[in-house]
């Protein structure tokens, strides 16, 4: 158990410059915080609890969520590669997702089977990012490039994919109803339907 946080239970701090690699925290509940050019890579937070917290510039790698839950957290400018999202306790009746991203990297995770309607992540990196079977209706990705990520029965509907790139949705194996696309990315559509374009 690492000395860093003592208390059970921090309200409106700030958390800045702190480096705990690979350091285990657990049972710790932190409401209306902002950790600010923080390194938790590879560490666990094992059943904790972010309230509308605030994580910006810190690197996440590889964190290990451990049935901790997320409520209204933000994550901007962050390094979140390989994180498993589906360890947190993520709340039962969110009608918007308790997390958002902006300009992150998020490759090599996976967000298999979530549901995080109304999900932001937007100006980021996620290569390789796994988002079969998720729900994502309404989500803003505008701007994000999802290069090598995959989308299989993924709940896509309503979402803003302006600005997307690298995307590869087969639309008869997922729901894209209503997307928004700009007209030459959506070509990338036609990807997984045995057709031959000519100009």
């Amino acid at each position: 158990m690492s000395e860093l946080f003592k208390d059970s239970h921090y309200f409106d701090q700030s958390f800045s410059n702190f480096t705990a690699n690979a350091k285990r925290f657990s049972d710790i509940e932190f409401e209306q915080c902002q950790f600010i050019d923080c390194d938790f890579s590879h560490s666990q937070f094992s059943a904790c609890r972010f309230i509308e917290c605030e994580f910006i510039n810190c690197n996440l790698t590889e964190l290990n969520w451990n049935y901790s839950s997320l409520e209204g957290v933000s994550f901007a400018n962050c390094k979140l590669n390989s994180i498993m999202w589906g360890q947190v306790n993520w709340p039962q009746l969110a009608l918007t997702s308790p997390v958002s991203f902006k300009q992150c990297e998020l490759s090599h995770s996976s967000f298999f089977e979530l549901q995080l309607k109304a999900l932001t992540m937007t100006n980021c990196f996620a290569k390789d990012v796994d988002f079969r079977h998720a729900n994502l209706a309404q989500s803003n990705f505008s701007d994000t490039d999802f290069r090598d990520s995959l989308f299989h029965q993924t709940n896509v509907r309503k979402a803003n994919f302006v600005g997307a790139t690298q995307f590869n949705i087969d639309i008869t194996s997922n729901d894209v109803s209503n997307a928004k696309f700009e007209r030459l990315e959506a070509l990338n559509l036609l990807a997984g339907l045995d057709i031959e374009l000519v100009d």
